[in-house]
């Protein structure tokens, strides 16, 4: 059974930079992609040669078997939320999520199906609102549910809580996964936040300069990066001589100095951090000019700590970067 969403063989070059090299990448119907990477890596460039807005200098995007490549973007069967909601400011609500359903139906029908949406999102007191009456949150409500009224096979997601402040992204997170799951959207969700990601996806991929690094499922991700560059970008713990790792999960830490038969580090707790409703230490690992967040069972500023791991729990990056 072929997949839902193919994206083969994607390169572009720019000036004589290659932007992207050889991107592959398949979705199941219905899936969240969670797309990671550092500014630069190549996500906004992904993003615009799938909406069609730039073209790819070799490759292929299939949407159920077939090429859409040569399409204009106002044809394509793809969605797009950007990181600012982007809405009429002239237009209120109603008006907003009705205007992608001008071209179909009735007048009578798309005003109905509009108001249904704006009813699931929690916004039915706001239907004749204008943008400006909306908070940041409302708006890119807004904004979501104009692109999933007009059911595209392939939504892309631009970093779509950029813009708002920590909280409201974090209780906005898990409302869109749920209605995106509701709707079975298939999604590409576009972030630089990794706990964003992790929530957001069913899988995330890690782009580092213009190529997929690692393709997995969050826990597998997290727990298992194939390099110190996904160690570094995705997870929690110390890299070994580049090509070695030890997930934070596995180190255990202690007051005081001692003969160990296994792998340690001479660590200084430098400030106490606040996460998750848990108490959490930075440490500064000096012997290998790192910083390690573990939560600590007593209050050590400043103390010195030993850090050690079994030898099993250490694991060798099974790629070359």
């Amino acid at each position: 059974m072929s997949s839902f969403i193919k994206i083969q063989g994607i390169s572009k070059t720019f000036k004589g930079k290659e932007i992207l090299s050889d991107t592959t990448l398949a979705l199941e119907k219905g899936e969240i992609l969670s797309l990671v990477g550092a500014s630069g890596s190549g996500k906004s460039t992904l993003l615009r040669i799938l909406s069609g807005l730039e073209s790819a200098t070799k490759g292929k995007v299939l949407i159920e078997s077939s090429d859409i490549s040569s399409i204009k973007p106002q044809n394509r069967p793809i969605g797009m939320v950007f990181q600012q909601p982007l809405l009429f400011p002239h237009m209120n609500v109603l008006e907003n999520v009705m205007y992608g359903l001008k071209m179909k139906g009735s007048n009578k029908e798309n005003k109905k199906r509009a108001k249904d949406y704006i009813e699931r999102v929690g916004l039915g007191e706001f239907v004749h609102h204008y943008p400006s009456e909306l908070s940041g949150g409302q708006q890119q409500r807004v904004s979501l549910i104009r692109s999933l009224i007009l059911k595209p096979k392939l939504l892309l997601l631009d970093e779509p809580f950029s813009s708002l402040d920590l909280q409201l992204r974090k209780e906005l997170r898990q409302w869109v996964r749920n209605i995106l799951k509701e709707e079975e959207t298939t999604v590409l969700f576009v972030t630089h936040d990794r706990d964003e990601a992790y929530e957001m996806g069913d899988r995330v991929a890690v782009l580092q300069e213009g190529r997929f690094v690692q393709i997995g499922s969050p826990e597998d991700v997290y727990y298992h990066p194939v390099s110190a560059f996904v160690a570094t970008f995705m997870s929690d713990g110390l890299i070994l001589e580049g090509q070695r790792f030890v997930h934070a999960s596995h180190i255990q830490v202690v007051s005081s100095g001692k003969d160990f038969s296994s792998p340690c580090w001479k660590g200084r707790v430098r400030q106490k951090l606040f996460m998750a409703g848990t108490d959490i230490y930075e440490i500064w690992v000096e012997e290998l000019r790192q910083e390690l967040n573990l939560p600590l069972d007593w209050d050590s500023i400043n103390d010195t700590v030993w850090l050690y791991a079994e030898e099993e729990n250490i694991r060798t990056f099974q790629i070359e970067e």
